[in-house]
């Protein structure tokens, strides 16, 4: 492309824009604003029939979960339907419920239990909307985001609320053992959700799938606290689920520690002494008899490498580690007893489900 002065671009653009104007005075485009109202009920109409609901039975045929699912994918007459492990692991058969209230039979294709995510499919003729994933990478603080799912049951089937992002890559302690898990990076935005919204969508504006609801931090002095899946998560579990069975995307090392960098104030209080000459690394308090690192490692060690990276900071670490898959051979490096030691030939293992 040649050089032009700043003049020549100006006079250019100029020409385009008076070109512009004099057809939409001569009637050839029709300009039609847009406000936010517009685009939510437009996005509302179009993707609330692919958020369903998922039905737990038991082996009565009794119901014991309901929850939301997202309809993401059709094949010929068989339609794959993603929702929250948390919903569907109690149960012995599954429904789907649709907004009409007429139900289907669904098959558990697999679940990710790490992630808290699962893939059930059903088979029909009728003819139903699919949702797109989005690339939840370009999320923004500030986006605005429709939750559309079932909260408190089916008597709400299809609630939409509207919110923004309010922050990216949020970690929580899930286990409740003081530890932040660090599998998930959550998106945490404001809509209104409750539970019956678990496994719904949240949608961006332009009506695509960012993330799944998971998450609502409930008490008397918090509220407006919601989370959801990232959704380019959700869609390469529900990839390998459909191949496989199970998730390859979130190996599970099975460990709880302690990012050293960041918590001085723990091994303080519980009188851990630390040699001086550590002061990055993750400290071991406990070990998952079904994880990657069950018999390599043992409370009291420290790890300071994991595969080729340094251990500086639990966020860092998971970004990171987040090009390993389950199955990949790995070493690690310890600190035990004075001496650095180097375990080599781990495979990494998925969660048991």
């Amino acid at each position: 492309m040649s050089n032009i002065s700043q003049d020549t671009f100006d006079q250019i653009y100029a020409d385009i824009v008076a070109e512009l104007l004099q057809k939409v005075d001569d009637g050839e485009i029709t300009l039609t604003p847009e406000s936010i109202v517009d685009i939510v009920k437009s996005v509302a109409a179009a993707q609330s029939g692919s958020v369903v609901g998922v039905t737990a039975l038991d082996a009565y045929g009794e119901q014991i979960a309901v929850g939301s699912g997202i309809i993401y994918k059709q094949v010929d007459n068989k339609y794959y339907v993603v929702t929250n492990n948390h919903v569907v692991t109690d149960g012995v058969s599954y429904e789907i419920e649709f907004e009409d209230g007429s139900t289907i039979g669904a098959v558990l294709r697999g679940v990710d239990s790490l992630v808290d995510v699962a893939v059930l499919y059903f088979i029909t003729d009728d003819t139903y909307p699919v949702a797109q994933f989005a690339d939840s990478s370009a999320v923004e603080k500030g986006d605005i985001v429709l939750a559309v799912g079932n909260p408190n049951g089916y008597d709400f089937f299809g609630s939409v609320t509207m919110g923004i992002v309010s922050g990216l890559d949020r970690y929580f302690d899930i286990d409740n053992d003081g530890v932040n898990d660090m599998f998930v990076n959550y998106i945490q935005h404001d809509a209104a959700i409750n539970p019956g919204n678990s496994g719904g969508a949240l949608f961006n504006t332009d009506g695509k799938v960012i993330g799944i609801n998971v998450i609502k931090l409930s008490a008397t002095d918090i509220e407006g606290m919601g989370f959801a899946i990232p959704s380019n998560l959700v869609s390469a579990i529900c990839d390998d689920i459909e191949t496989y069975g199970y998730s390859l995307q979130k190996p599970f090392l099975g460990i709880n520690f302690v990012d050293i960098k960041n918590n001085e104030d723990y091994f303080t209080t519980y009188g851990i002494v630390l040699p001086e000459e550590i002061t990055e690394g993750f400290y071991i308090i406990a070990i998952d008899s079904g994880g990657s690192l069950y018999g390599y490692v043992q409370p009291g060690d420290i790890i300071v490498q994991i595969a080729d990276i340094e251990l500086t900071t639990a966020e860092d670490f998971v970004y990171e580690f987040s090009k390993y898959i389950v199955g990949d051979t790995i070493s690690i490096v310890v600190y035990r007893g004075g001496q650095y030691l180097t375990i080599e030939d781990i495979v990494l293992k998925a969660r048991a489900n």
